[in-house]
């Protein structure tokens, strides 16, 4: 590789985020401090730690490089990971408030108060299984990235790139992961605005960007034709319904999700932030990204690899300094997935293993000790991730197969134990391993059905018939009864779909692109500002507070 000037900003930024992380680290005073930062965080930290999380490198280089090489219907599978948003605002209140009552820092935690002991363990194992794999592949996937844009060698970007996330992320907990994330969401969103408007630029070179922008929508029409650009060409109700059953419980009930619902100042921040990732996710980033995939296919219509057709577009079409910005944003976004898959991990050991072990036995819990042992373990499970990642290609399979056979085990036992007093620790043991096994069994038969949808269908029938044959637990089923959605709250949520449903409408038809191009670009520069706003401290909305004792007091 040749030296390029442009290469000392993502040498720069590696820094930078360890900085952060040591900064953040004094600061954690108690266990509450680390895992879910003391439940304190605000509207905007919280908005970009649950974005960055979720629309990571993959989404921006891999969903991109579907709508170039399969066309823009592909667009449906960012709407439907989007989509899962709508359920999330309904369980975030609940779960929020219980966390506020209870010592609930982890997934387990909630299961154990709602069913018991061994159920939170057997939902810790499975979440820990899925949390490695995502680390490791996620790791792939950074040395990947680096190898295929800045030709580095692949093995070097994954250690150097594995060091720098292992190290603030041990230093910063939640936090720490929370802040590196507000950086690379802001360049993320801040790329994919440039892009679109110097790609459209690039492909109407007598025009200015703004003119040129106003007629993407017939640039793109004359280029690709109807066919391509068609957002229902190939497309079926079935395949739309799998990717959201795919995507919904990675984006409402994970470890990584959860820990940012606790971690919420209150119930309605959440509930508020969870719609607008809807529209954020499933209908701006959505139709952003999809447009990099068709300008990309009309400005260069023989890439050797799709995937990196938005690394390429932001190198060529703006400045290599703003590419290299750019692309190192995509870079973080990578990391974003690695950090909040380590600390999830480190924290399954540290709380839901030894804690709960502790717990059993009435030993008293150390703070320290705790955050200590959740260090050493992400350290641990980041270099043995870092070694798989090197010396197994194919980790990246064992990613989706992982992740699929949590959701699987995990979601059905979740959603019933909120809404359904009935359902009790038979139903949801019987419920986790049905699902986890017929999961397993359908990725290695390949049956027609989606494996996440076969697991969850197995799941539900072994909680509900687990608890119908078994006594209830009232005491546990009235934990959970209680309203966190109120009408004010309704309002809000059939505005957010109305918005929804006319845009996804909007979409069908090419002469209403334009407007709909242009609302995009605003929103996500709009995002940038109130991102920005909120980011800054003030008396009244604090970014993160330090006072640990108060919260103490008050348990």
């Amino acid at each position: 590789m040749n030296f390029s000037w442009p290469y000392v900003i993502p040498l720069f930024y590696l820094v930078v985020l360890v900085v952060i992380g040591v900064w953040v680290s004094k600061r954690q005073e108690t266990r509450s401090d680390f895992y879910v930062a003391s439940n304190k965080m605000n509207s905007g930290v919280l908005f970009t730690t649950i974005f960055s999380t979720v629309v990571g490198a993959n989404t921006y280089m891999g969903f991109s490089g579907m709508v170039y090489n399969d066309g823009f219907s592909m667009t449906w599978l960012l709407v439907a990971a989007g989509s899962a948003y709508f359920v999330l605002f309904f369980i975030s209140g609940k779960l929020r408030r219980i966390a506020s009552v209870h010592e609930v820092f982890t997934l387990p935690d909630m299961m154990e108060l709602r069913y018991s002991r061994p159920v939170a363990l057997v939902t810790t194992l499975f979440s820990l299984v899925a949390l490695i794999g995502g680390a490791g592949g996620s790791i792939l996937g950074v040395g990947v990235i680096l190898n295929s844009i800045l030709g580095i060698d692949t093995t070097v970007a994954i250690l150097i790139t594995s060091v720098v996330t292992i190290l603030y992320t041990a230093f910063g907990g939640l936090m720490g992961v929370a802040l590196t994330d507000w950086v690379q969401s802001m360049i993320m969103i801040a790329g994919l605005v440039l892009v679109i408007l110097f790609g459209f630029q690039a492909m109407s070179a007598d025009a200015n960007i703004f003119n040129a922008t106003l007629n993407g929508a017939d640039l793109l029409s004359r280029t690709l034709g109807g066919e391509v650009l068609s957002f229902t060409e190939g497309m079926t109700f079935i395949m739309v319904i799998a990717w959201a059953f795919t995507f919904m419980p990675l984006n409402t009930i994970s470890q990584t999700q959860m820990q940012r619902v606790y971690a919420a100042k209150s119930e309605k921040v959440i509930q508020r932030i969870s719609l607008l990732m809807v529209l954020f996710v499933a209908l701006f980033m959505a139709f952003g990204l999809a447009l990099v995939g068709v300008i990309g296919q009309a400005i260069t219509p023989a890439l050797d690899n799709p995937e990196t057709v938005f690394p390429m577009l932001a190198m060529e079409v703006i400045n290599p300094w703003v590419g290299m910005v750019i692309v190192t944003g995509i870079l973080g976004a990578c990391m974003s997935t690695v950090d909040s898959n380590l600390l999830s991990a480190g924290i399954h050991v540290s709380r839901d293993i030894y804690e709960r072990g502790k717990k059993g036995t009435g030993q008293p819990i150390q703070e320290k000790q705790s955050i200590t042992i959740t260090r050493i373990t992400l350290v641990v499970i980041g270099a043995l991730s870092t070694v798989a990642a090197i010396f197994t290609p194919s980790i990246m399979e064992l990613l989706l197969v992982t992740m699929h056979i949590f959701a699987g085990a995990t979601f059905a036992p979740i959603i019933i134990g909120i809404y359904w007093k009935r359902a009790n620790a038979g139903g949801a043991m019987l419920g986790l391993l049905l699902g986890g096994v017929a999961t397993i069994v359908a990725e290695v038969t390949h049956p027609p059905l989606d494996p996440v949808i076969i697991g969850i269908l197995f799941s539900i029938a072994g909680v509900v018939i687990g608890s119908l044959l078994t006594r209830e637990n009232v005491e546990k089923g009235n934990l959970f009864a209680f309203k966190a959605v109120e009408g004010k709250d309704y309002t809000f949520l059939l505005v957010v779909a109305g918005i929804y449903v006319l845009f996804l409408l909007g979409l069908t038809s090419l002469s209403l692109w334009t407007p709909l191009i242009v609302l995009t670009i605003l929103a996500l520069i709009f995002s940038l500002v109130m991102l920005t706003i909120y980011i800054l401290p003030n008396k009244r909305r604090g970014m993160y507070e330090e006072k640990s004792s108060d919260i103490k007091s008050e348990q």
